[in-house]
């Protein structure tokens, strides 16, 4: 799952969630104005048969009963069926509704906005798609509501006064909702890329120095939470001032990505500090296990360049958390210690911190 598919998906979660709790005091109040018409609103409820009487207590209650196993089927697969389940919850919304505005004759003209409502509503939080099914769902409900409530066929004006306005409303805001998706789609591109930016080095596309200290802060919370060691390794490229001064800085950024391709082929979390200085993150079981990895690491560095002419290495410091230091500071500086030994040594070559020490 990509990342915008995932925010797509998150996103009809949380406003699926949100429409079963606003749906279920909506329902009730449909069961409310009943109760409240058959025992205050005159004979002409009190009279209604038994049939009638269950089926307007009935009807609410299985939608409630229904919204409360959709609620339970959501939270156990929150990411299954979720356009199906969003055009389920259209024609429960939209059929429920013209059948109880169907019963309740005369009151239904207090329930006529409602499908305004869900024509504009279901276009602000599904976007496109899934209102233009919500307004064709709506209009085919009204139109048979008018075409079969006694009361809509005797106010037959006032029933296509609401066609005109669920025809014309909706389309207006669809247009308006579609700028603003495009808009949010816009700034949601853009601060996406600014945090890449901001975590990024723009040459090679590693981590940069700030992305390094956030995520080493987290490899310290793993060690106290889990237990798992980690070592640092510090790379600095051997001789990489001679590569710019005869071959130029062209010549030496394409450098600085190859190295970056190669440790990374090695060591996945690898980050550039800046100029030559690469660091890398590596969990581990024993020494034995680093020694091999550096040994690796070394050997694909030094692998021959395309031109024949540039060769490449590194000097590398190796510290140990917690063997090596309790706290970022000091894991860093020993790093940054044990590599300059390597340089001092001779470079190409690996060394631990304890062995400085």
């Amino acid at each position: 799952m990509n990342e915008a598919s995932s925010s797509l998906k998150e996103h009809f979660l949380k406003h699926e969630k949100v429409q079963v709790f606003i749906r279920i005091p909506f329902v009730l109040s449909f069961l409310a104005v009943f109760y409240y018409l058959y025992f205050y609103g005159g004979d002409e409820w009190q009279q209604l048969h038994e049939y009638s009487f269950a089926v307007y207590t009935i009807a609410p209650l299985f939608v409630i009963a229904l919204n409360v196993v959709y609620y339970f089927f959501i939270q156990h697969y929150p990411f299954k069926y979720q356009k199906e389940r969003l055009i389920v919850l259209i024609l429960i919304d939209t059929f429920f509704t013209a059948y109880m505005m169907y019963l309740v004759g005369s009151m239904s003209a207090y329930y006529a906005g409602v499908f305004l409502w869900f024509s504009v509503v279901y276009a602000i939080r599904y976007g496109k798609e899934i209102a233009y099914i919500s307004y064709a769902t709506v209009l085919f409900a009204w139109i048979v509501l008018i075409n079969t409530s006694p009361f809509w066929l005797e106010n037959k004006a006032f029933a296509i006064g609401w066609l005109v306005t669920l025809i014309i409303l909706p389309l207006y805001n669809f247009k308006l909702v579609e700028a603003l998706h495009i808009n949010i789609a816009r700034l949601h591109a853009t601060a996406q890329r600014a945090e890449y930016l901001a975590t990024h080095d723009r040459l090679t596309g590693l981590k940069n120095r700030y992305a390094f200290d956030e995520e080493l802060q987290g490899y310290i919370d793993d060690y106290y939470q889990h237990g798992e060691r980690f070592a640092i390794f510090f790379i600095d490229l051997d001789s990489f001032k001679d590569i710019n001064d005869h071959h130029g800085h062209d010549i030496g950024d394409r450098v600085l990505k190859e190295a970056a391709k190669r440790l990374t082929k090695v060591v996945e979390n690898t980050y550039r500090l800046g100029g030559d200085e690469f660091v890398a993150i590596v969990k581990y079981k024993n020494n034995k296990e680093l020694k091999s990895l550096a040994a690796n690491l070394l050997f694909h560095l030094t692998l021959p360049c395309k031109n024949g002419e540039i060769f490449l290495a590194a000097s590398v410091g190796i510290s140990r958390y917690p063997d090596d230091g309790e706290s970022e500071f000091i894991i860093k500086k020993h790093a940054d210690e044990a590599m300059y030994q390597a340089k001092q040594s001779g470079k190409n070559r690996y060394i631990f911190y304890s062995e400085v020490a």
